[in-house]
């Protein structure tokens, strides 16, 4: 689990199966915004059970609000 501000990623914009949609760059990896949360407990929590699930997501601290984000493959083979 990571906890990044915005100075620490890049915004882009990326195509997805849905259309575009607006993401963050972290490491070369893309991540998609999923949720809001209202305090770190709470994203800390739902990160857990994404990583339970197997998922890779990170959370995203832009000052106003807590987003998790989860790792998005542009690849759609």
């Amino acid at each position: 689990m990571i906890i990044l501000s915005l100075s620490e990623v890049q915004i882009t914009n990326f195509s997805t199966p849905w259309g575009a949609e607006k993401g963050i760059c972290y490491l070369g990896k893309t991540f998609l915004p999923i949720n809001v949360h209202a305090n770190h407990q709470e994203a800390i929590a739902a990160c857990r059970r994404d990583l339970d699930l197997g998922m890779l997501s990170i959370i995203l601290d832009d000052g106003d609000r807590i987003t998790l984000c989860w790792y998005f493959s542009e690849s759609f083979d």
